[in-house]
């Protein structure tokens, strides 16, 4: 992604890099400029100036809004720094399309269609993006994450564009009983990827009969318990990504975002058993961390 400059009025840019990290990790290619109402025009130049100066090359500015003081400011130091692009409309999407490797003119285009009124249902031309892939010449491949938090930001975003995904495939035998949960999931699946939300043996029917050839599927559990089941009723996983599982009573803390019980510990070894390659990795720019032998802190066992 660009180096990037945000300004806006009050701390709205630093709020808005703040909540991003939350997802992202920390952006070091992204700092943001506050507005203060005690600040004239030549006041945020000379911050947009020293700022500047910090980047090894500042690539773009991203402004909160046409003609407000901070996109008028950044157009003058346009005129010294024409190299320098400018962009407005500055939001939390926006932001994290463009910090996950979106260009502008399509991260501008996601924010459109991903906008508006929740649960709302889809539109003609956006059904159309959502065509099948069932005999598509593409090669199938098949992505395991463990994430208590199914389709959140990392996984809408980051890893939906990472793998090129055509398919998020939750697995859950509670939440296919949950009108209210699978409503929240369709919600959150990104425009043009299907989705299904599946029990385990229902899953395993589906992918032992071959039913996503050509698709590129991302596999979601909360918990490694339902990759067991998978692996029992005859399903061959592929490597398997622990990215989160919350603390919970009976967990201590394996990896930032990894708490686990001795029930978790004990599933994981039985499918490493197995021969399943099993990993950390919260973002794609991590690197992986090898799970099964991560230290066990605060009491835990290996």
């Amino acid at each position: 992604m660009p180096n990037l400059l945000l300004i806006s009025h009050g701390s709205y840019a630093k709020a808005t890099l703040n909540s991003c990290e939350m997802i992202l990790g920390k952006l070091n290619n992204v700092k943001a400029i506050e507005f203060k109402q005690t600040m004239n025009q030549d006041d945020l130049l000379e911050e947009i100036e020293a700022i500047a100066k910090t980047f090894t090359k500042l690539d773009a500015i991203l402004v909160d809004f046409t003609g407000g003081t901070p996109a008028n400011t950044a157009i003058r130091f346009q005129a010294k720094h024409p190299e320098v692009k400018i962009y407005t409309g500055l939001s939390f999407s926006l932001l994290l399309a463009v910090a996950s490797g979106t260009p502008f003119s399509e991260a501008y285009k996601q924010v459109a269609q991903t906008s508006g009124l929740l649960g709302e249902q889809k539109t003609e031309e956006k059904i159309k993006t959502n065509v099948s892939t069932k005999n598509s010449p593409r090669k199938t491949a098949m992505f395991v994450r463990i994430d208590e938090r199914l389709i959140h930001g990392q996984v809408a975003t980051m890893w939906t564009n990472a793998l090129k995904l055509t398919r998020l495939m939750v697995i859950d035998d509670q939440i296919v009983k949950s009108s209210i949960q699978k409503t929240a999931l369709k919600t959150a699946c990104p425009n043009g990827i299907h989705l299904s939300i599946l029990t385990a043996a229902g899953a395993a029917k589906r992918i032992n009969n071959n039913q996503y050839i050509g698709q590129t599927v991302l596999i979601l559990v909360k918990k490694p318990s339902i990759l067991k089941q998978l692996v029992d009723l005859g399903v061959k996983l592929p490597e398997i990504n622990v990215g989160n599982m919350s603390t919970k009573e009976g967990s201590h803390q394996v990896a930032k975002s990894v708490a686990v019980t001795k029930d978790d510990i004990n599933d994981f070894k039985y499918l490493a058993k197995k021969g399943l390659t099993i990993y950390h990795q919260m973002i794609p720019s991590e690197a992986r961390e090898d799970f099964i032998n991560l230290p066990k802190t605060n009491g835990g066992q290996n």
